[in-house]
């Protein structure tokens, strides 16, 4: 999830953050919106615009920055122009065996799944968190206001249809900005085809210019 960052000063206040963000659960999730807080608090003095923020992530970075902008929303700010979610997992309270995927051997198998949501949160009760799973039908919170998003699936991933569902929320809200669908590609597809990454990754680039100068 990429925040503006740079070398030096600031470390210790951030360390700081994250050892106490580690007590709550899901954990990584406050941390990452911890994290996002320091840096719009600080950028006078650390030489960045803290005002001009966008989170962003792919796959369970993806999961994070959702999770960044849902704490953002409830808790004031800080403000956030876009919201990036690159093949996200959004529903980690259905089993990962209950999803099903365009093709008979996703790169994403169930044992994988298993390892990754547990993992992440062991507890199956705590799965239902709406930072952990805003795609589940549980989570019916009013979304109104929350950042921008664009969202991207990719058409063969197990986790195309709680990304779509999450985009289709947020396009009720009027937060949707863009719903982009990677044809003929799975799970971290930008690994392997640099074709359909630099075509991806310019739409990207393109909607957070966007997002910033507005």
């Amino acid at each position: 999830m990429p925040v503006p960052s740079r070398r030096g000063g600031g470390r210790r206040d951030q360390r700081g953050l994250c050892r106490r963000a580690a007590a709550s659960v899901p954990g990584a999730a406050r941390q990452a919106y911890e994290i996002v807080r320091w840096v719009a608090a600080h950028g006078a003095e650390e030489g960045w615009d803290g005002g001009r923020l966008t989170v962003g992530g792919q796959s369970a970075g993806g999961g994070l920055a959702a999770a960044v902008a849902r704490q953002a929303f409830e808790e004031g700010g800080p403000s956030i122009a876009l919201q990036v979610l690159h093949y996200p997992p959004l529903d980690l309270a259905t089993g990962v065996r209950n999803k099903r995927a365009a093709i008979a051997k996703p790169l994403l198998r169930p044992w994988m799944g298993d390892v990754f949501d547990t993992s992440y949160v062991p507890d199956v009760r705590r799965r239902l968190d709406p930072l952990v799973s805003p795609a589940h039908p549980s989570d019916t919170a009013a979304l109104k206001g929350i950042a921008p998003a664009l969202v991207i699936t990719a058409e063969y991933d197990l986790l195309r249809a709680e990304g779509e569902r999450y985009a289709e929320r947020l396009r009720g809200v009027g937060a949707l900005v863009d719903h982009h669908e990677v044809r003929g590609a799975d799970h971290g597809y930008d690994g392997i085809d640099d074709e359909k990454a630099r075509d991806v990754y310019t739409i990207i680039a393109r909607r957070i210019r966007e997002a910033v100068e507005a």
